[in-house]
């Protein structure tokens, strides 16, 4: 495999550079330039020739809706991390290890490595797409599980300081579906981020330790309908976790996706409660300074869940998920969005946010 490829060290392309293939909405999307990093070694080469030029950094594309014609490409050069490997750090000390796996891995296969390992900690987030570098960025989450519950660091390349740096777990600012990565006071706009994670350190259980978190949205109820009416191990519930997901989530190889759209909602406590007594099934999860609502629940309400056109929908197996019906573009699903946005904001006075980064922002 190449070091890396780019136009800034061959002559000028002619052409943009299609990024359909990078993005799991499989939108249409083009960009000026685009290099592919495949050797941490490659990054201060580049780091320094993209130094004032625009650039933007692509893993997966699982949280993304690109808006850039051919005719209109991005103008920046993209950054593709494809950096591999999967070390582990440390043997077993009180239970647990240290694994240290590179951001361009699959989190999927990643997930499954461990758990052929016989590590746990990662298991209710097994089945989520994208890769290791992004689950730190959007602090993924799934069945009352966050990944930054695993996370000891996060080691990044610094384009201000044309350097390697490591950031621990509280230098990294998670909170839900958020980090330091998503602050643009630090981590800058699209086109110009500070850092580019190239690995990401976890600290994982011994199978036979793992504090197990089977109380969350059907977990238990799967394990018992997949025969396992025992105490499981982490493998059995990352099966049951897959399943569960595949019950309800659209396959984004058949409905291009990127997972949930929007984020649940928190609201004032006092705005919950006069809500469910106008919708005494609204679901409502206290949190520290408000109440969290189901997005989910709110669409479905609005009676959006499986709407379509020609070209773009919303998911029939969960009205959290926007889905590229045919050849849908970046346009069709941002006008889609917004229909959801304004149709539940007028039914229950509630705004949702859109989990995924547009490019160009805005």
């Amino acid at each position: 495999m190449p070091l890396f490829t780019s136009v800034l060290v061959t002559p000028p392309t002619t052409e943009p550079v299609s990024l359909q293939a990078y993005n799991s909405l499989r939108l249409p999307a083009y960009a000026s330039d685009c290099i592919t990093i495949a050797q941490s070694a490659a990054l201060l080469e580049v780091s320094h020739r993209l130094a004032k030029r625009p650039r933007c950094i692509l893993g997966g594309g699982t949280n993304l809706v690109i808006r850039a014609s051919q005719e209109s490409p991005l103008q920046a050069t993209v950054l593709i991390n494809q950096l591999k490997g999967i070390v582990r750090l440390s043997g077993v000390v009180d239970h647990q290890v240290r694994i240290r796996c590179a951001a361009g891995e699959s989190w999927q296969s990643f997930v499954m490595w461990t758990l052929a390992q016989g590590l746990a900690g990662l298991e209710n987030l097994a089945g989520i797409p994208g890769t290791v570098g992004a689950a730190p960025i959007q602090n993924i989450g799934a069945y009352g599980v966050e990944v930054a519950e695993q996370i000891e660091a996060v080691h990044v390349w610094d384009f201000h300081q044309h350097d390697h740096a490591v950031l621990s777990a509280q230098d990294c600012a998670f909170g839900y579906r958020d980090s330091l990565f998503k602050n643009p006071e630090i981590q800058g706009p699209w086109n110009a981020p500070r850092y580019l994670v190239t690995a990401v350190d976890f600290r994982l259980w011994t199978d036979g330790r793992a504090p197990l978190r089977l109380g969350y949205s059907g977990i238990g109820q799967k394990l018992r309908d997949l025969g396992i009416d025992h105490q499981p191990n982490a493998y059995q519930v990352a099966h049951a976790v897959m399943s569960l997901r595949g019950e309800k989530l659209p396959d984004p190889d058949q409905h291009p996706n990127v997972g949930s759209f929007f984020k649940n909602p928190q609201v004032p406590d006092a705005f919950a409660a006069s809500l469910a007594q106008k919708h005494p099934e609204l679901p409502r999860y206290p949190q520290s300074g408000g109440t969290k609502l189901s997005a989910a629940w709110l669409i479905e309400q609005a009676g959006l869940k499986g709407w379509a056109d020609s070209r773009a929908g919303v998911s029939s197996q969960h009205a959290l998920v926007l889905v590229n019906q045919n050849e849908a573009t970046a346009e069709d699903i941002q006008a889609l969005a917004r229909l959801v946005q304004r149709r539940v904001m007028g039914q229950f006075g509630v705004w949702l946010e859109p989990e995924p980064v547009y490019w160009p922002a805005g």
